[in-house]
């Protein structure tokens, strides 16, 4: 007897919940009969291995199980986590920006706004919330050629944080969001491992002067790194590893203290919940949000704001009143 009265126990219900399973099954080993489906002829599969019903004697001695689970389709059941996946519909921010302005990378700060910036350090301040288009505000930050192209970006405590293709990561002191200048420098922890190469990758510092983790992509993985102090000096060390699918094509890496956000060439972005230990929660994503009408545009970042909205970066080419087509920078929430 079960839940829902009495009810027989068929090999269907002992192979898991695959299409396959209601259909018809021929097995090499096992109870008669061998070859049949659920709901033909006399159902043997329950005798032996389970005492409900009225086919097995009440209170029965124990009866030894026989049946191979995994060799007789046991491992079609579902075995791993699976991403909820939200597909929805994105809306452009109105933006004011800069003359001849086409920023690669973007980050997301305290109040609603983000910095955008391109791979050689020219920057904006773009308040992201509101309907009305607001003027962005340029800077540039100085000194950080000489380290290397940028390749993932973060907002710290007063001050930009970027990972260079070099695998230094730069510090940029910022006074506000109306700052236009800033002065970058290499902090003074090691470079990131070579065998990342100039993939997406990113850096955050969860303890003042200590405590700096960094997530940076390999091929459909990402790694997850903290750093170590030994007695040898300090040194990146691998916490763990998340995973997408092996098609999928990494376009930047974000992260706060407790999230990692990753944004893939056709705009989904998938997130993470992190741990103390800089760890995940787990492997795979535990929710991906997919923008519809993604392949008319090129992704390039997305990060998280402080109200919990993705926001994401991408271009697009839009034919102008003279008939000329140009590239255009978007912000879509």
């Amino acid at each position: 007897w079960g839940p829902q009265g009495q009810q027989e126990l068929w090999a269907s219900d002992m192979f898991g919940f695959a299409p396959e399973a209601d259909m018809w099954w021929s097995e090499p080993e096992g109870p008669e009969p061998l070859h049949g489906a659920a709901g033909f002829g006399e159902n043997t599969w329950s005798k032996g291995l389970i005492a409900y019903g009225q086919n097995e004697p009440k209170w029965g001695p124990h009866h030894a199980g026989i049946h191979d689970f995994d060799s007789s389709g046991g491992h079609r059941r579902l075995s791993s986590q699976m991403s909820a996946v939200e597909t929805r519909a994105v809306v452009p921010v109105p933006v004011q920006w800069p003359g001849f302005f086409e920023p690669d990378h973007l980050t997301c700060g305290p109040a609603e706004v983000v910095a955008v910036l391109t791979s050689n350090g020219m920057g904006a301040f773009v308040p992201a919330a509101g309907h009305a288009a607001g003027p962005s505000a340029a800077f540039s930050l100085e000194g950080l050629m000489e380290l290397g192209m940028v390749r993932g970006l973060s907002w710290g405590a007063s001050k930009l944080l970027v990972v260079t293709t070099s695998g230094k990561i730069a510090s940029c002191p910022l006074v506000g969001s109306g700052a236009q200048k800033a002065t970058c420098s290499q902090l003074p922890v090691p470079l990131l491992p070579s065998s990342f190469g100039a993939a997406p990758a990113t850096v955050i510092e969860v303890k003042t002067g200590a405590g700096w983790r960094a997530m940076a992509a390999i091929g459909s993985r990402v790694a997850l790194l903290v750093l170590h102090f030994g007695e040898e000096g300090s040194h990146w060390r691998e916490a763990g590893s998340v995973f997408l699918p092996e098609d999928a094509q990494v376009a930047a890496v974000a992260a706060t203290h407790d999230r990692l956000l990753v944004t893939t060439a056709d705009g989904a972005a998938h997130l993470w919940s992190l741990r103390a230990d800089g760890a995940a929660a787990s492997e795979k994503a535990s929710h991906v949000d997919v923008p519809t009408f993604g392949s008319q545009r090129t992704w390039q970042s997305a990060c998280l704001l402080p109200s919990g909205k993705i926001i994401r970066l991408a271009s697009t080419w839009q034919r102008s009143k003279g008939g000329a087509s140009t590239l255009s920078s978007e912000l879509l929430i």
